[in-house]
């Protein structure tokens, strides 16, 4: 393929296409019209094209963008996947700076130009989309401006370099929530520390431990982004709480500061729940540096999940009035900083994700706010709605597709993600009534050592069969 067509797609080319406009295929092979009019209508549409990025060029049926785009980095793991929905896999210091091309990934990004699925976590996108749905990978393959510049020359390439990388850093947080772990939480770490390890009924919480060797990683992660911050396209950074992680924060600002990349959307997820001194500290250095053209956005992702009783115990330790406070400032600020919403859907969280979104819906009114959500991945899958009846959700998804802001294409794109996980809870029939006892067993164990009361919150899920 020429390419140009890499930038200008068919479909684009016939969007716009003029009646005297010469065929995709001519114009592929650079015949650009018999007119000055129409050269210079097609080469608008081509510099609008490159401006915006090319599109992913592998079109077989399972090609997934982030598969050779992403790279998420567990530091207190010491493991790397190819998005956060897959399974981390361990990867060796001495050969940090090829984590994104580890055999596992090579692997996977073979069986995808085969048109076959990996395992290993992508049964994520798969479930959705064998139920109808419209799935992240679905999604993705949309988004324009990532694709690794080898793939410029070779549509088959499977060694490349990353676009987006993404850094589970430290675990200090300052937060407790029902699905995540002590890797990822130091209030967990603490909390399992002081209780011991728990194992009833094929529940387990571990008492775990941070490897030594993190902060060696972490040191290699800082001499990697230092050579190669210039040719990214994002950069996420994640906890434990963000704003929370002193070293890290510091540590990239500085290295932002040494080697702007205009080109550069720099996100931070938080639970918007930090100290006032810390929140703005960091938010002003961040805000300088995009004035300044060091990097071209600030995206701030709010990680919250549902809203009322029903969040304060999932999310437990948040302060929802100190978290809507900041959701409106962000909203309120120019367009320096870009505001989202990234959800993790549980059972414990459907039922007031209505509330939440309504709030979305009303804040959007001032600035445009990303809507992401994902069901519960991890290794306690009694957590996931999917152990009971769609029965039991059917009422709550249509409140919550009503609720949802329909004003921008962007929100409009959310709809459809949605229905994909509405799809595929709606193939469960019946509730897995061993899955909702193990429930029950661990939400008792977050009772006792939290002094809570679940079955107060969530009277609907003490089923029995």
């Amino acid at each position: 393929m020429n390419q140009v067509g890499y930038y200008v797609t068919e479909a684009d080319y016939n969007i716009f296409k003029g009646e005297s406009w010469p065929s995709y295929q001519d114009f592929l092979q650079g015949n650009t019209g018999d007119t000055d009019n129409i050269r210079n209508e097609i080469k608008d549409l081509v510099s609008r094209s490159v401006q915006t990025g090319m599109k992913f060029p592998i079109k077989t049926k399972t090609a997934c963008q982030s598969k050779w785009t992403w790279s998420t980095i567990y530091l207190n793991q010491l493991s790397t996947a190819s998005c956060h929905r897959v399974n981390p896999v361990p990867f060796d210091i001495n050969e940090f700076d090829n984590f994104h091309n580890i055999p596992k990934k090579l692997h996977d990004r073979t069986l995808m130009l085969k048109g076959e699925w990996p395992t290993g976590g992508c049964e994520y996108c798969k479930t959705i989309e064998d139920a109808g749905g419209f799935s992240d990978r679905q999604h993705n393959l949309g988004i324009r401006g990532l694709t690794p510049n080898e793939l410029i020359f070779d549509s088959t390439a499977i060694k490349v370099s990353p676009k987006i990388v993404e850094i589970f850093a430290q675990n200090i947080c300052n937060l407790s929530c029902t699905y995540c772990n002590s890797s990822l939480s130091s209030k967990i770490e603490q909390e399992n520390n002081k209780f011991g390890a728990f194992n009833k009924d094929g529940v387990l919480i571990p008492v775990g431990s941070i490897p030594s060797a993190t902060q060696q990683y972490f040191e290699k992660f800082k001499s990697w982004l230092e050579k190669n911050i210039q040719n990214l396209a994002r950069l996420h950074l994640l906890g434990g709480e963000t704003f929370l992680q002193h070293d890290l924060m510091n540590s990239v600002l500085s290295i932002i500061e040494k080697k702007p990349n205009s080109n550069l959307e720099f996100c931070i997820f938080s639970n918007l729940n930090v100290p006032d001194k810390y929140w703005n500290l960091y938010t002003s250095k961040i805000k300088d540096l995009q004035l300044r053209g060091h990097i071209k956005y600030f995206d701030l992702t709010a990680s919250i999940d549902c809203w009322g009783a029903e969040q304060e115990y999932a999310r437990f330790g948040i302060n929802l009035n100190k978290f809507e406070n900041r959701l409106a400032w962000a909203a309120s600020q120019g367009p320096w900083l870009r505001l989202n919403v990234n959800q993790t859907v549980t059972s414990l969280t459907i039922r007031t994700m209505k509330d939440l979104i309504e709030k979305i819906s009303y804040y959007s009114k001032e600035k445009h706010i990303g809507h992401y959500f994902q069901f519960y991945t991890g290794p306690q899958m009694f957590q996931h709605p999917q152990i009971f009846s769609y029965l039991m959700w059917e009422n709550d998804f249509e409140n919550i597709l009503k609720a949802m802001p329909k004003e921008t294409v962007h929100q409009q794109e959310a709809i459809p993600r949605m229905q994909g996980l509405q799809k595929q809870l709606q193939q469960v029939q019946t509730n897995n009534y061993t899955e909702i006892y193990k429930l029950h067993v661990y939400l008792d164990e977050l009772d006792r050592r939290r002094n809570t009361n679940w079955r107060s919150v969530f009277p609907y899920l003490d089923l029995y069969e």
